[in-house]
């Protein structure tokens, strides 16, 4: 059982938020306004994840899609019922949004996504995930292989009726871990192909996508700055079995640049400060125990 800690400040001591018999515990991921910690059990023994969702003195309630009443962005689309495998995956709407969207499996373990407090979200008869929220409320990115493959596609939060719009339809990759820049004008992502992962980003809404790396190996879990388009990354294409950390600006003529070797690739990807000014992550070091 791994659990999760929570420090009120630097230096100090951690205390037990949560913690479940034969489950890791991990992506912990605040809502915007503080009042509520989202975070996952993974039972790796039976193949399955939980996702439980509460304040962080508790009780923490666990997340089903489940049928609910209508409610503005969810009225119109089709329930379903609990006992879903795997719920995960979740994305909290900002501040003042009061939602959050997330990715579940059924009994035929294709992946839908619902939108709180528990309606589907752009049904389809394949499988969607890897929902991304944008900054300013107005769009939700995700991953769907309803083309046949991996592709990125939006939904406007104000037409939530309406198709998705395709992003991306490159027959060469899949298109995954979606990120929106703080502006919510742009989104970076990992172009998953026979050759290697490499990061793409989409300028605007309405751009095509620009490849950014090109490399071989692994680049994933893109994460923008708090402003600007400074893009942090894991990248393995020096050493196949060590992921370091780099930065570059997004951009067809971009220059990364390693800031660390040997990191913990996490599945939220590199984490910044509020100013911009300073990366956190986990060294991969067994002797200093994956030091913070």
């Amino acid at each position: 059982m791994i659990l999760l800690l929570s420090a009120l400040a630097a230096g100090s001591p951690a205390t037990q938020v949560a913690g479940i018999a034969n489950a890791h515990i991990q992506r912990p991921a605040w809502s915007p306004d503080g009042s509520q910690l989202a975070w996952e059990a993974n039972f790796h023994d039976r193949k399955s994840i939980e996702t439980w969702i509460g304040p962080s003195d508790g009780p923490f309630q666990q997340l089903h899609p489940s049928a609910v009443r209508p409610n503005p962005l969810t009225a119109g689309f089709a329930k379903t019922s609990a006992g879903t495998q795997v719920v995960h995956e979740l994305s909290w709407g900002p501040l003042g949004v009061g939602h959050h969207v997330f990715a579940a499996s059924g009994e035929d373990r294709d992946y839908e996504l619902y939108i709180s407090p528990a309606s589907l979200l752009a049904p389809s008869p394949t499988a969607d995930g890897g929902p991304a929220w944008s900054p300013d409320g107005g769009h939700i990115v995700f991953t769907s292989a309803r083309t046949g493959g991996g592709d990125l596609y939006l939904v406007d939060v104000a037409q939530v009726e309406a198709s998705p719009r395709q992003l991306s339809a490159d027959p060469r990759s899949a298109e995954l871990y979606a990120a929106w820049s703080a502006d919510s004008a742009a989104i970076a992502f990992v172009g998953h192909s026979e050759v290697g992962d490499n990061l793409w980003w989409i300028p605007t809404l309405d751009a095509e996508p620009q490849q950014v790396t090109f490399w071989g190996g692994s680049q994933i879990r893109p994460s923008f700055a708090p402003s600007g388009r400074a893009l942090a990354f894991y990248a393995n294409h020096t050493q196949s079995d060590r992921f370091d950390l780099y930065v570059c600006i997004a951009g067809a003529a971009a220059q990364p640049r390693m800031l660390l070797e040997g990191v913990y690739v996490d599945s939220q990807g590199p984490s910044w400060t509020p100013d911009g000014s300073a990366l956190i992550v986990v060294r991969d070091d067994n002797d200093a125990f994956d030091p913070v």
